[in-house]
């Protein structure tokens, strides 16, 4: 477990811990224990925005293959 025995990384509390992801799941951080840190609920919310300024930085959107599927016209409709 990521808390056992810990302290937070911020500010050295021992108390009401939490595993925090040092790069945020949504840029392709994975529930390893080289990405996960303890941090305390106190600081985990400046520690999760500076994680994610800094995964801004160095993140890249993924390249996707266009849609198969041809565009279909919008149906229009006819006033009667």
């Amino acid at each position: 477990m990521v808390t056992a025995g810990a302290s937070c990384v911020a500010c050295g509390s021992d108390e009401d811990l939490v595993a925090h992801h040092k790069l945020p799941r949504r840029y392709g951080g994975l529930d390893v224990l080289d990405n996960l840190e303890p941090v305390c609920r106190r600081c985990h919310p400046a520690v999760e925005q500076e994680a994610i300024a800094r995964a801004k930085l160095t993140w890249e959107r993924p390249e996707w293959p266009e849609s198969p599927r041809p565009k279909r016209p919008r149906p229009r409709l006819i006033r009667p």
